[in-house]
């Protein structure tokens, strides 16, 4: 039986944590991202960009300074997880992903019951798959340094590495260590 490849499981991972308990997320119809441009006196829906995966949560503005509003404000913050392995070869590659929440007019998403909604917040978390073949290594060395400069250069930029041969759970593990901060506040410290 073949295995089953790194951004297969990494989307099955993905999966996974958009039905688990716990983080609160909304179900969203696909992983591509829009925004608004101006275009001939009008603004027209271009597609940025095709996630690997999505995750995202609503959160309630809480009363501050401003005091509380007539009615509940809800953000919606979102975690866009990229794996980069062979796409970043290049640095303008991972910068320009890395350089998402820097959009004027913002990323929007199709949320499945409301749709179109803008990210207020995005976090994105590139995913290394480590243990590249023998000759494969210096692309993959590029890669990362690639990607770890561009985490250095944004704000909200995660890079995490994974064993290319792990399971679609351990997978869901590292996404939900990293995702969960974002999207939930860090709360208490887990047991296991």
């Amino acid at each position: 039986m073949p295995k089953t490849k790194f951004t297969t499981r990494l989307r099955n991972a993905v999966t996974a944590l958009q039905g688990a308990p716990g983080l609160g997320l909304v179900a969203c119809r696909s992983g591509s991202l829009f925004s608004p441009i101006f275009v001939g006196a009008t603004y027209t829906w271009s597609k940025v960009m095709e996630s690997d995966g999505l995750l995202v949560a609503p959160r309630i503005v809480k009363a501050g300074e401003g005091g509380p509003p007539d009615e509940q404000v809800e953000i919606l913050l979102g975690v866009i997880v990229q794996s980069e392995d062979a796409t970043s070869q290049t640095k303008p590659n991972p910068l320009g992903k890395a350089a998402l929440g820097h959009v004027p007019n913002g990323i929007w998403v199709d949320i499945a019951d409301e749709g179109r909604r803008r990210l207020d917040r995005v976090l994105i978390v590139f995913v290394l798959p480590k243990g590249a073949a023998f000759d494969r290594q210096a692309s993959f060395a590029t890669a990362k340094r690639n990607v770890e400069n561009a985490a250095a250069l944004m704000t909200d930029v995660k890079v995490i590495e994974i064993a290319r041969g792990e399971s679609a759970t351990t997978i869901t593990k590292h996404l939900r260590d990293a995702a969960r901060p974002f999207l939930r506040g860090r709360g208490r410290p887990r047991k296991s």
